[in-house]
């Protein structure tokens, strides 16, 4: 255990100098080098005296800017490792002092917030789970789909919208009461709380979908041989809920919910510049904005420290919730090559296996091999090859998800946004046509269902032609992240030993890089505007976790039975992660293909709404700023502006996470074998 603690040590502080290195080169890469305009800008101040102009900026960035890049690098990790994050022109203050008045006021939201999500998502989906088929259950699911469709910020918005501007019972900005003496006193204490309620609260309500996840982890479990074992001893239903069932379904979401820290601190860029609230997020809000070299790069390693800290925490409390993920360094083997069998071989027999009616054994004969049932390949014919290929591929997963209200409701909610993206346009007004201004919904205006704008443009035609760059950014973006997560996690937690640290070494950097900051880096270096180009560039920063969590899951399988005896076999490695492998982390990858595409819509409509994106095309984080800007948000009479870009990013949402929800069945081989035409003899039915 040791000598695995020094590894992990070794490996977070590795972590964290690599995250240095890349936040320093990719900053100085920006277009308008932070550096070098710092100094046109003193040099404007005093023309004369050039030689000042270059000191100011030393002592601003602790680096000279005439310097080469390699000695402005060397100044800066030296100022950096004496504690000095430089000078902040923006706030005209030293970084450190910003930062270290910012931070404690966002970990303070953060962290309640946190709390409250972690406990009632435990709570409600634990008790979803014992009451599955229930009531309570259906409607706990509907509506924790509903919060997990629904972005935090634009919680936020409907938030300060009600309680507001409309109500007038929460502030629109500060952090706490202006003539409150700060210290532990009643005045003070309460009045921080009544500031952060509504920065809390959309994090809450939104984060609270936890409980499906918590739900079908319960599920699973109570499933499990050992459950029954222990009902049959007679334990006490208490003990097997807390001892064995909660402790085994907590591992996925606890480890979850502590990766979840550097997305949620990384998202309050969003969420403190719409409450005006002035923690670390508001402030790297104006960092980025203002081009503050040393603010930004200030803001980032402190999320990178805070989420390196917890993926460390994670990794030394793993076993300690669930014994059966061994994180001690002995037991980490490598798997697939035990049997000496190098990789081109194992790749070439199992072609072989594919193509041929002869599977040879270890022995020296051969056993009869047949890719369907008993048959022999040979009298397959080509036709009834694709018949049982389609049946099993495409007519059984389509009759399965199409069988369940999810899975129906999800797909008719999917379908449409892809009819009305690819075929809306034609059939509504030209996004640039203009009519009447402010006209309401409620007006029965049959010729604008959905109203018009300040400037008189129908909103369903900016909704319509809104609707292709999203699916393009969603579809690439999905594809792109769940594809790398799933060859990276797979690969780690199969082979296990150098290979496993390496790729989690990878993982941990590209996690602990602060997710929005560094895709709004990105989108300024290469200014991204087709919206493929979008949808790969906001999933740089996303597959890290996901290749976490697949190896995770593999870990699991890869102990099982069927596993070992596909080794003890000689079974080739790629044979066994397709075959054993990845069927049975099949829901799990689903789950996350919907979900990162719910998280690519999230992420993409915020940085168009701050106007980090380049406004190319016109879509739905577009349509969500015009409305702000012109006073949506304010008055009743002008809010259908603001609520319709709100409504279609919850419908389509809904849609995918309904459809992920609806797909978890595929992967039962009995659910699949009843809707199948296709059906051999020895199938479970």
């Amino acid at each position: 255990m040791s000598n695995w603690l020094l590894k992990r040590i070794g490996q977070s502080i590795l972590t964290v100098v690599v995250v240095f290195h890349l936040t320093f080169v990719l900053v100085r890469l920006m277009p308008s080098d932070p550096v070098q305009a710092m100094f046109t800008q003193m040099m404007a101040e005093n023309p004369d005296n050039p030689e000042q102009a270059r000191q100011l900026v030393e002592l601003y960035v602790s680096i000279n800017p005439q310097d080469p890049l390699y000695i402005q690098y060397i100044d800066y990790m030296a100022a950096l490792l004496q504690g000095d994050l430089g000078y902040s022109m923006a706030e005209n203050a030293s970084v450190n002092q910003v930062l270290a008045e910012a931070v404690p006021w966002t970990i303070f939201y953060m962290s309640v917030a946190m709390a409250i999500t972690f406990v009632t998502s435990i709570c409600i989906g634990a008790i979803m789970a014992y009451y599955e088929g229930t009531k309570f259950d259906t409607a706990m699911t509907v509506v924790a789909v509903i919060e997990s469709s629904t972005p935090y910020y634009v919680v936020a918005l409907l938030l300060l919208f009600v309680f507001s501007y409309q109500l007038g019972w929460f502030p629109t900005s500060a952090r706490y009461p202006g003539g409150a003496d700060i210290g532990l006193n009643a005045e003070f204490v309460l009045g921080a709380f009544y500031h952060a309620a509504l920065p809390i609260f959309s994090m809450v309500v939104t984060g609270a979908a936890a409980s499906l996840e918590m739900r079908g982890n319960s599920i699973s479990v109570l499933g499990s041989d050992h459950i029954r074992v222990a009902r049959l001893r007679g334990l006490p239903p208490m003990r097997i809920a807390l001892r064995y069932v909660m402790r085994n379904a907590l591992l996925p979401l606890y480890t979850g919910l502590l990766l979840l820290v550097g997305f949620m601190i990384g998202g309050s860029i969003v969420l403190e510049e719409i409450f005006n609230y002035r923690g670390m997020g508001w402030y790297m809000f104006e960092g980025v904005n203002n081009r503050d070299y040393p603010l930004m790069v200030g803001g980032f390693m402190v999320i990178c420290f805070t989420v390196v800290i917890m993926m460390f925490i994670a990794d030394l409390t793993y076993s300690k919730i669930d014994p059966r993920a061994k994180t001690s360094g002995d037991n980490m083997e490598v798997y697939g090559s035990s049997a000496g069998v190098p990789l081109r071989t194992q790749l070439k027999r199992y072609i072989q296996r594919l193509t041929s009616s002869n599977e040879p054994r270890a022995d020296g004969g051969t056993t009869p091999h047949a890719l369907f049932g008993d048959d022999d390949a040979a009298s397959v014919s080509r036709k009834d090859v694709m018949y049982r290929k389609f049946d099993r591929s495409v007519y059984a997963p389509a009759k399965i998800v199409l069988s369940d209200w999810r899975g129906l409701v999800g797909t008719v909610l999917t379908m449409s946004f892809i009819f009305m993206g690819v075929f809306g346009p034609q059939f509504t007004h030209s996004p640039t046509a203009t009519f009447d201004s402010w006209v309401s919904p409620l007006d029965g205006n049959l010729a604008h269902p959905l109203g018009t704008s300040n400037t008189g443009i129908d909103i369903l035609s900016l909704v319509v032609n809104g609707t292709t760059p999203v699916l393009i950014m969603v579809a690439t973006g999905a594809i792109v992240t769940v594809s790398l997560g799933v060859a990276v996690g797979t690969a780690a937690g199969f082979r296990g030993g150098a290979l496993d640290r390496a790729l989690m070494t990878i993982c941990d950097i590209v996690v602990s890089i602060p997710g929005l900051p560094l895709i709004i880096v990105i989108a300024a270096i290469i200014e991204p505007r087709h919206p493929a180009l979008i949808g790969i560039v906001l999933s740089v920063a996303a597959w890290g976790g996901l290749g976490r969590a697949i190896r995770s899951e593999v870990l699991k399988v890869r102990s099982q039975e069927y596993v070992e005896a596909s080794r003890a076999m000689g079974v080739g490695t790629f044979a066994i992660v397709l075959k054993d492998i990845l069927p049975n982390i099949w829901p799990y990858v689903l789950i996350n293909l919907a979900n990162h595409g719910r998280n690519i819509i999230f992420s993409s409509v915020a940085l168009y709404y701050l106007g980090f994106l380049p406004r190319s095309t016109q879509n739905w984080g577009v349509l969500l700023d015009q409305a702000e800007s012109s006073n949506a948000l304010y008055s009743i009479g002008q809010v259908h502006y603001i609520l319709a870009p709100m409504l279609v990013i919850i419908l389509f949402s809904m849609g995918l996470i309904l459809i992920a929800q609806a797909l978890d069945r595929i992967s039962n081989p009995r659910i699949r074998a009843r809707h199948a035409k296709s059906v051999d003899d020895d199938e479970p039915r």
